[in-house]
């Protein structure tokens, strides 16, 4: 499986925040989530709440290094799934799907003009729109069930401390502290992904090679954004007093300090609003169409 995600910065000339997230997720998404052969789609939008506030004491017991004006680089991240890198590729090019007099048909209403009205425009009038889309390894430590109602969901963002190989971090992290994690009281969802240190995984075949992402304004914006981060990890709860409530728990909540001190240089929350706009299918595609 193949796992991007996209951080986009809303086009501030025409949007708010709020409007921002009616556009991408109200019709944006109309648009995208035809993509070729997509296996998941999930869009993420900052929430309005202030997470510091909300989850008070806590907040500082497990925040440590937020980097200032991390969140405001970005207003969401879409999370999306493919079979493979190949797929990844493919994903833009037009399939037929619109039913005419003669059959299947590619559809010639099917377009994704609406990106640099949406998104903070990159520079030029090119046409193009500023992006960090950036290559995921998923690890899923406890499938999603998503209940009737809204779950609250929490990104935890990490760096890793310097001072531990590259080998003892993924052996702490997706050993015990993920082990721990998935123990919290009325856990609905937890999801390791670690980013590619390949920076221009997701883009390479995708973009143009001529196109700002590529240029030299474009990479040292994407090498600057994932500096301060090494990967993050998806919560699902039910709310936030739930999260504080199992976070605090005694039996794992000193551990849990313990090895966040020791594997991560830098840790925080981002609570987000998730959109489910295809449901994430892991299981190997049928050799037919699908959806």
């Amino acid at each position: 499986m193949f796992k991007v995600f996209a951080f986009l910065k809303r086009n501030t000339t025409f949007l708010t925040h709020d409007e921002y997230r009616a556009g991408h997720v109200g019709y944006h998404c109309s648009h995208s989530r035809r993509l070729r052969g997509i296996r998941g789609y999930c869009v993420n939008v900052r929430s309005n709440r202030d997470l510091r506030q909300a989850l008070g004491p806590l907040y500082a017991e497990v925040t440590r290094e937020e980097p200032s004006g991390f969140a405001e680089q970005w207003d969401g991240f879409p999370q999306v799934h493919f079979d493979s890198v190949d797929a990844w590729h493919e994903a833009t090019r037009p399939e037929p799907n619109r039913v005419g007099p003669e059959g299947l048909a590619d559809d010639p209403d099917w377009l994704l003009s609406d990106g640099p009205y949406l998104f903070e425009p990159a520079p030029g009038d090119t046409g193009e729109f500023r992006s960090h889309h950036l290559h995921m390894e998923e690890h899923v430590i406890v499938p999603v069930e998503r209940p009737e109602q809204k779950l609250v969901k929490l990104i935890q963002f990490f760096r890793r401390h310097p001072a531990i190989p590259e080998s003892a971090f993924r052996t702490g992290l997706l050993g015990r502290y993920a082990y721990l994690s998935s123990r919290l009281r009325g856990l609905r969802g937890y999801t390791v992904n670690l980013r590619d240190p390949d920076l221009e995984a997701a883009m390479r075949g995708f973009f143009p090679a001529e196109g700002w992402g590529f240029g030299a304004e474009g990479r040292a914006a994407r090498e600057a954004f994932c500096a301060l981060w090494d990967g993050a990890c998806e919560l699902y709860v039910d709310g936030l007093e739930h999260f504080a409530a199992a976070r605090t728990d005694p039996e794992l909540h000193p551990e849990l300090c313990a090895l966040e001190r020791y594997l991560f240089e830098a840790v925080w929350y981002v609570e987000v609003d998730e959109s489910v706009i295809v449901m994430p299918n892991r299981d190997p595609a049928p050799e037919f169409y699908y959806r």
